[in-house]
């Protein structure tokens, strides 16, 4: 199954997704779109190397986002 579908069924469940860039992003996933951009809701992203930060919503670009 493509990460995108999985995603995509995933709406409304608690996630943590790691992007590129080493930073972590903990939070409820409120929509996906078919190119993976994900908008997130009651978010924790902790950035490589620094605090925990606190956010009401977030939207995530697709192409960030680490797939292994």
């Amino acid at each position: 199954m493509k990460l995108v579908r999985f995603l995509m069924k995933c709406q409304n469940e608690s996630v943590t997704i790691e992007l590129k860039g080493g930073t972590i992003i903990s939070g409820t996933i409120a929509s996906v779109s078919p190119q993976m951009n994900t908008a997130l809701r009651n978010v924790k992203m902790t950035p490589r190397g620094q605090e925990t930060i606190q956010l009401e919503s977030l939207n995530v670009r697709g192409s960030t986002i680490r797939c292994k």
